[in-house]
């Protein structure tokens, strides 16, 4: 074989091994449960209590967003419960008013971490749920899976909130700042408004 081939059948080699370690490892971060312990935020809320269940994803976008929905269900008077899609997350949720299911989108589904938790609660019996997604391009292209899988878990949906890194979240400019940024203020303001909608 020529030289000038044998370079080239290695190149390719290299090539394909390193694209195929890159997916194995996307593939590994979109599939890691990660662990934290239940914390409480706003202990002295009178108006409901929720449980906010977050699958982190590759980016500190969902949890940003998270971040701001749970501070507007506080200023409203809620007490959440807050962790992560994981094998130690609760499932004993019959003491909640409603739970937020809060998860980056992949292949227009929720994360699988995400996915794994709803299977180990296996029926929401009801319970009143909104979910919170995030994504790069367009969120609502994954609003009826996301309807299909609340469904299947015997879940009461009340609202789906989208929210993009890529694509405009606030056309009509009524907040400031980069999208992201204008993603988590509206994120704040959707749970303040929504909140008042539960009471």
């Amino acid at each position: 074989m020529p030289t000038f081939l044998r370079r080239i059948l290695i190149a390719f080699a290299v090539i394909i091994l390193l694209i195929g370690g890159a997916l194995a490892w996307l593939n590994w971060q979109v599939h890691r449960e990660t662990v934290t312990p239940l914390t409480t935020v706003n202990a002295e809320g009178a108006a409901g209590r929720a449980l906010t269940v977050l699958s982190p994803g590759m980016s500190a976008f969902p949890e940003r967003v998270m971040t701001a929905f749970v501070d507007g269900l506080a200023e409203k008077g809620w007490r959440i419960d807050h962790t992560t899609a994981s094998g130690q997350a609760t499932t004993a949720i019959g003491d909640y008013d409603l739970i937020v299911l809060v998860s980056p989108i992949y292949g227009s589904r929720v994360a699988p971490p995400l996915q794994s938790y709803m299977a180990r609660v296996g029926d929401f019996d009801g319970k009143r749920i909104a979910v919170v997604i995030t994504a790069g391009g367009d969120p609502d292209e994954s609003v009826a899976n996301t309807e299909a899988l609340i469904a299947e878990h015997n879940g009461a949906l009340e609202a789906i909130f989208g929210y993009a890194v890529y694509q405009p979240n606030d056309p009509e400019g009524q907040y400031e700042g980069s999208n992201t940024d204008r993603a988590v203020a509206m994120a704040h303001d959707a749970a303040t408004e929504f909140a008042g909608k539960l009471q």
